[in-house]
């Protein structure tokens, strides 16, 4: 499911805002992964973490398998199947017309 939200200013800024919401996943003592069907648009890093996921695009890295995030940093994408096995991510849903 490519977006063309992306393309359009509003609908980035309200995503980088978390007007659509978010998700945090801060991992105890399992692996946390995101509800199946939802897609985000970027990934911020709280406390380095490590991720596994799915980036939805045409082109490029499509699975994304133990991914480290530093404190701080930020990735930007169409993810999906999010499972964090350590540290703290917010992960900011994407706007998904009903």
């Amino acid at each position: 499911m490519a977006t063309k939200d992306l393309y359009s200013t509003n609908n980035f800024q309200r995503m980088s805002f978390g007007d659509f919401g978010m998700r945090t996943l801060i991992k105890g003592a399992v692996n946390l992964t995101t509800v199946s069907g939802e897609f985000f648009c970027m990934i911020e890093c709280i406390t380095s973490a490590t991720f596994s996921g799915t980036n939805d695009t045409p082109a490029g890295d499509t699975t994304l398998t133990d991914y480290d995030l530093l404190d701080g940093q930020i990735i930007y994408g169409n993810f999906t199947d999010i499972t964090l096995t350590k540290g703290h991510i917010i992960c900011y849903l994407r706007h998904v017309p009903q």
